[in-house]
């Protein structure tokens, strides 16, 4: 995690792809959230974590997640691109 600049408050990141750096996963995070491993796989190189917004209150990241997702729409649904297996808006904070 050298030379990562942890954003303020809560955040909305995406994960690009390797191939076409087209998104593939949008999440709300705070602290090192969008680095660490979870249910989605990081990126290695960390230049493809984008940070959308910051500083952010909760209600607010969660609002924005959600918009992005419905904005790419969803693989499972065939609506869109990402791997989201949700509408976001329904993470669990800390986690």
């Amino acid at each position: 995690m050298n030379n990562i600049v942890i954003p303020n408050g809560y955040y909305v990141y995406i994960y690009l792809r390797k191939k076409d750096l087209s998104p593939f996963y949008v999440g709300k995070g705070c602290g090192r959230r969008a680095w660490e491993p979870h249910h989605i796989k990081v990126p290695n190189d960390f230049k493809r974590i984008i940070i959308v917004a910051q500083n952010l209150t909760e209600i607010g990241a969660l609002a924005l997640e959600r918009r992005l997702i419905r904005w790419y729409g969803r693989r499972d649904l065939t609506t869109g691109c990402l791997r989201n297996l949700t509408d976001g808006g329904d993470g669990d904070s800390g986690y």
